[in-house]
């Protein structure tokens, strides 16, 4: 099996297993999975899926939660105070702030990759990214066309500063660990990757 069938595609096995909970823990989530019109088991699922693909490693690799409202404003008044202090060339200052954030962002990327992964490759930091954007409530989608060309869609409604983060993370990923290039465009608050991936 090739590495990004495994990515793609990867077959579930259920068992049955039998928890003893508090009344009111088991109440709070039935009132939940009724609002989210699904059943008990259904979310109970999501629940632990969620601790086991990421929530159990956030502290290992030092996550902290921050509002997407903080996120989104906090490059915006970098830039405006840059701006404020004397900063001339606005854009070239923008283009480096996004280029220095960006590599930190990529240099993180390959621990927290290994220990949630156990590998370090491009489709295990996929994955990895995939269930970030879950967790965090950022619309991502994956398409393969008929060309056999990827289509990744991430709306991160997070600004056009956060779009130029993206774009750049992006190219390091797919140019560093894939070897290919990639066509991204992106509007203030999507930002889509086309790409041809080496099997």
């Amino acid at each position: 099996m090739k590495e990004n069938e495994a990515y793609e595609n990867k077959p579930s096995k259920t068992r049955s297993i039998t928890f003893r909970l508090e009344s009111s823990v088991i109440e709070e989530l039935q009132f939940e999975a009724d609002y989210r019109e699904t059943s008990l088991n259904v979310l109970i699922n999501q629940i632990l899926r969620r601790y086991s693909n990421w929530e159990r490693y956030e502290n290992k690799i030092g996550m902290i939660p921050i509002p997407k409202i903080i996120l989104s404003s906090v490059m915006d008044q970098v830039i405006r105070t840059g701006s404020e202090n004397g900063i001339d060339d606005i854009s070239k200052f923008k283009e480096s702030l996004v280029k220095e954030l960006s590599q930190i962002a990529f240099s993180f990327l390959k621990d927290s990759v290994l220990l949630i992964k156990k590998n370090y490759s491009l489709f295990s930091v996929l994955e990895v990214l995939e269930q970030y954007m879950k967790v965090i409530g950022i619309n991502s989608d994956h398409r393969i066309e008929e060309d056999g060309k990827h289509v990744y869609v991430i709306q991160h409604k997070l600004g056009e500063m956060w779009s130029l983060f993206i774009k750049e993370f992006l190219v390091l990923i797919f140019e560093n660990l894939g070897k290919v290039k990639v066509d991204i465009s992106s509007t203030p608050n999507t930002t889509v990757a086309k790409v041809f991936l080496n099997s």
